[in-house]
C-alpha cells in the first residue's frame, strides 16, 4: 500500500480498550475531510502455535478477513471500523482490498483490509505480526509517513487483551519515535489544546504544527509558558511572543496565552486539566533520546491526568 505524502496521515494503536475506542473518535474529528487518511493498528506476538497451512489456511484467513472473526485482534479492528459508519465518517459503499504479507515464524502474518471512499480517502485496518507491541508500532511507523501516531493509555484495573498497551509500551514508543505521539488518557473531543511552550526554537515550530493539528477538529488554542523564577519571567514572556507570532502566521487564533511562575511539571499538569490534550515538545537536548526520559515532556507524560502530545 503507497502512502501519499501530500495527505493528512493518522495512525491509531487499537487495542481493544474503551480509550482506544475514544480516541478513535477524536482521530475522527482531526482526520475530517477528504485530505486525510486513517489507519488502525493492531499488533500482536509472533504466535508459532496457530495450526493450519497450506489452502486450508489460505481459506481460512480469507474468511476471517471478510468477517472479522477468529483472527486475534480483528474483532479490535471490526469493532473501530463499525464505530466509523455509526459515526457516518464511512459506508458500507467503501471499496475494499485485502492484503497480506507473510512473516516468518507465525503462520497468519501480516493482514490489512483497506477501505477507500469514492472522493479517494482511506481507512486501513491492519493486524501486524511483531516480537513485540511496542517494536510493531515503531516499525508501522518508520514504514510510513504518519502526521500523528495515536496511543490509547488503558484505565486502571481494564483487562489487557495480547495486544494490550501499557505505560512501558507508551515509553518505548514515545521515546524512540522521531514524529508526533499522543497519548489518549480520557480524552475529549473540545476543550482545546493547552500548547506548552518556551523559547527553544524547537518549541516554537512544535506549538505552530500542534496549532495547525488543532485547527483541523476545531480545537482552541491556548498557550502556557512557565518561569521557575521571578527573574525567568522575560525569557517566558519572549516564548510566549514567538510562539504567537509563528501560530498568527500559520493562519490559527489563539484563544489564550498565560506565563505562569513555578515548578514546570506541577504548573502545566494542574493547568492542563481542562483541556483535551497538553502539548509539547520532546525535549531541549537534541539528538539524545535517552534524556527525554529525565525532561519537563516526559515527567508530564507520566503524571498528567488527561491526554499528552509530544510533538517532534
Amino acid at each position: 500500500m503507497a502512502f501519499n505524502q501530500e495527505r493528512f496521515n493518522l495512525l491509531l494503536c487499537v487495542d481493544g480498550s474503551d480509550e482506544s475506542y475514544r480516541a478513535l473518535r477524536y482521530a475522527v474529528r482531526i482526520g475530517k475531510g477528504n485530505d486525510a487518511d486513517i489507519t488502525l493498528l493492531y499488533v500482536r506476538p509472533i504466535d508459532k502455535s496457530m495450526g493450519g497451512g497450506g489452502l486450508e489456511l489460505n481459506l481460512t484467513r480469507e474468511n476471517m478477513l471478510e468477517w472479522g472473526i477468529d483472527l486475534p485482534g480483528m474483532e479490535h479492528l471490526e469493532r473501530a471500523r463499525e464505530q466509523l459508519i455509526e459515526t457516518g465518517y464511512m459506508d458500507e459503499e467503501w471499496k475494499s482490498e485485502t492484503i497480506h504479507r507473510e512473516v516468518i515464524g507465525d503462520p497468519l502474518g501480516d493482514n490489512m483490509v483497506v477501505y477507500t471512499s469514492p472522493s479517494g480517502a482511506q481507512i486501513t485496518l491492519k493486524l501486524m505480526v511483531s516480537p513485540s507491541v511496542a517494536r510493531g508500532i515503531l516499525d508501522e511507523c518508520e514504514l510510513n509517513p504518519y502526521n500523528i501516531t495515536i496511543i490509547a493509555m488503558q484505565e486502571e484495573g481494564e483487562s489487557r487483551a495480547r495486544g494490550g498497551i501499557n505505560w512501558n509500551v507508551t515509553r518505548t514508543v514515545v521515546t524512540e519515535h522521531h514524529g508526533a505521539v499522543l497519548l489518549s488518557r480520557g480524552i475529549e473531543e473540545s476543550h482545546g489544546h493547552l500548547i506548552c511552550v518556551t523559547a527553544d526554537e524547537k518549541s516554537i515550530a512544535a506549538a505552530q504544527k500542534d496549532a495547525v493539528m488543532a485547527s483541523r477538529c476545531n480545537c482552541p488554542v491556548h498557550l502556557l509558558s512557565v518561569a521557575e523564577l521571578e527573574s525567568d519571567i522575560a525569557s517566558a514572556e519572549l516564548a510566549i511572543k514567538l510562539a504567537s507570532n509563528a501560530i498568527e502566521k500559520a493562519g490559527v487564533s489563539i484563544e489564550e496565552a498565560v506565563v505562569a511562575v513555578g515548578d514546570p511539571v506541577t504548573e502545566i499538569i494542574e493547568r492542563g486539566k481542562p483541556f483535551s490534550v497538553i502539548v509539547m515538545a520532546d525535549s531541549d537536548v537534541k539528538g539524545l533520546r535517552r534524556f527525554f526520559r529525565t525532561s519537563v515532556a516526559y515527567d508530564v507524560l507520566k503524571k498528567a491526568y488527561n491526554s499528552v502530545m509530544i510533538i517532534r
